[in-house]
């Protein structure tokens, strides 16, 4: 990496001809691992210029703590193949060190996979292989964790411990920063039962327009996988299939029409959350990975719009299989998972029992639900009273019961915020954004809380996100002077 490179000389790191050293013996173009391994600079210093490059912190693995455990969440060989490092991993997010942070659809595997928020931290390769190697004899003697040589003692041999270097502030960073508390003011906490953030109207359409009413079903070919018992099953029914891939789209379309189905086809997942939207469809079949929104991503929005939310999504997926379709269930609220290539006949019967079945009439999930609202509220009329532990306790039980819950991430991730719990905070803030993702108060919380994490890059994306979607003028401008301030404009 060349910029890189002058990046070392600029700063002073490296002399000239250092640099020239490291820049000869890089393999694909790894000037960091080069010089890490030359000892022309301390892993510290490396990892700062990287900082500084990516716009997010990262991680010093010579001083950090890895759990031998961690690599049950993802796999070693995944590890290596991708040079990626689950650091830390907690119940709603994952610390991952990466070669390239900047890597999205990676971190989008990654979360999928997990179900859990990843937060991207710059790592050197070659601290990354080594960290691997040291993990794998602390695995063969059964040694709970991995320590790097400067990693501090702790109490909990299982634990984590992320050593975290942030990239260098320009003397003016950081002034005049809002505080992450601050947007609470802008939203209320002072009538929670009766208005939220999340009360803002669906952008779903409340029924399906006459345009997108199924015309009658096809005559039958006979040459699909669909048997004479099922073909027109679901006659009358609206689907809509996302894939990039435009065989993979005809091939579940051509599937879903023998059923008797109309079918909208979208080749990315920002289309397919706009047809949805729009249709109204019966029933959606995503791939998980789609490109501009990933499909996990659309099914959780969609699971998350209170007029969606009773829509019956699949999620397909030719990478990952196992454990993952249950996963897929509980993360991002799937109500089936097929592994991809899957048989037709295996498509067909599970899209007819969820068009044809009583999709989310299950009284017990309804029951859930119910105590989960009343639980966000009570979280948040404690938070309101600035009764932090109590309000926290009360919001952990509202997701718990309803893990769909836009309010009760958005809560929890503000009484998380508000007792110094940011990495948990932009997991919770992160979800009720994707759950409603037409809400800007998440986004905007969500910005602030990755400034003060030190994620540049990932807060101007919220704020965009933010800006994208607010709908009162003044605060728009004033986020919009807050991203131009980030993007040094």
């Amino acid at each position: 990496m060349a910029d890189l490179a002058a990046h070392l000389v600029k700063t002073g790191l490296l002399a000239p001809d250092a640099a020239a050293r490291a820049l000869a013996a890089a393999q694909d173009g790894d000037v960091a691992s080069a010089a890490l391994r030359l000892g022309l600079a301390a892993e510290n210093d490396l990892l700062r210029a990287l900082c500084d490059l990516h716009g997010c912190p990262g991680v010093d693995l010579s001083k950090s703590v890895v759990p031998a455990s961690n690599l049950e969440v993802v796999a070693p060989a995944f590890c290596r193949q991708r040079r990626v490092l689950p650091v830390s991993v907690g119940k709603a997010e994952i610390v991952l060190a990466m070669a390239d942070p900047e890597d999205h659809a990676l971190a989008d595997e990654v979360r999928f996979v997990t179900g859990r928020k990843v937060l991207r931290y710059a790592a050197i390769p070659a601290a990354i292989d080594r960290a691997l190697d040291g993990l794998s004899r602390e695995k063969a003697r059964r040694a709970p964790s991995w320590r790097g040589a400067g990693a501090p003692a702790l109490p909990d041999p299982s634990a984590a411990w992320v050593g975290v270097v942030h990239p260098t502030r320009p003397p003016d960073e950081g002034i005049d920063l809002p505080e992450v508390t601050s947007t609470m003011e802008i939203i209320g906490l002072t009538d929670v039962v009766e208005k939220t953030p999340f009360t803002t109207p669906s952008p779903a359409r409340a029924t399906r327009p006459p345009e997108h009413e199924p015309a009658a079903p096809p005559p039958s070919t006979g040459d699909h996988e669909v048997t004479r018992e099922l073909r027109g099953a679901a006659a009358g029914r609206l689907a809509v299939v996302g894939d990039a891939s435009a065989d993979g789209r005809e091939e579940v379309a051509a599937l879903l029409a023998a059923l008797g189905c109309t079918v909208l086809q979208a080749a990315n997942g920002r289309a397919a959350l706009d047809i949805v939207r729009e249709a109204r469809p019966d029933l959606v079949v995503l791939e998980a990975m789609l490109p501009m929104v990933a499909g996990f991503e659309v099914c959780r929005a969609v699971k998350g719009d209170p007029v969606l939310r009773r829509t019956p999504v699949i999620l397909t997926s030719a990478l990952h299989r196992g454990t993952v379709a249950a996963d897929a269930k509980a993360a991002f609220g799937a109500d089936a998972f097929l592994e991809r290539p899957f048989r037709g006949d295996e498509l067909v019967r599970t899209a007819r029992g969820l068009l044809l079945g009583a999709a989310d009439h299950d009284p017990f999930a309804q029951a859930a639900r119910d105590e989960a609202r009343r639980a966000w509220k009570e979280g948040a009329q404690l938070l309101a009273a600035s009764r932090l532990d109590e309000a926290t306790e009360r919001l952990r039980a509202a997701v718990a019961q309803d893990d769909l819950s836009a309010e009760g991430h958005y809560y929890l991730g503000l009484a998380l915020s508000r007792q110094g719990l940011l990495f948990e905070a932009a997991a919770a803030f992160s979800r009720a954004a994707e759950l409603r993702p037409d809400v800007d108060a998440a986004h905007q919380l969500l910005a602030q809380t990755y400034e003060q994490l030190g994620f540049q890059k990932s807060a101007r994306e919220a704020w965009a996100r933010a800006i994208e979607t607010c709908g009162d003028a003044q605060r728009k401008a004033a986020m919009q002077a807050r991203l131009m301030r980030l993007l040094g404009l």
